[in-house]
């Protein structure tokens, strides 16, 4: 599906770039020339960079934490 028309951008490329090593929204911005023209876009294109967003393990809660997680007495 196109999510750029202005540039010709699939969703497939983008998809492609994050995993040929873009990390961000502006990296497949650079590569590819998605939301350079009217913007219109950029809403769906943020949305599947974001679908490569991995969490952050310093907010990642573990309900089920294993014995090495245990407190020292």
């Amino acid at each position: 599906m196109f999510v750029c028309i202005c540039n010709g951008v699939t969703d497939s490329s983008i998809r492609r770039e994050m995993e040929a090593g873009a990390t961000s929204f502006a990296d497949v911005q650079n590569r590819l020339g998605v939301a350079r023209q009217c913007g219109s876009c950029e809403h769906l294109a943020r949305a599947i960079v974001n679908e490569f967003s991995k969490p952050d393990p310093r907010y990642f809660y573990n309900a089920a934490p294993d014995e090495s997680m245990a407190a020292v007495a």
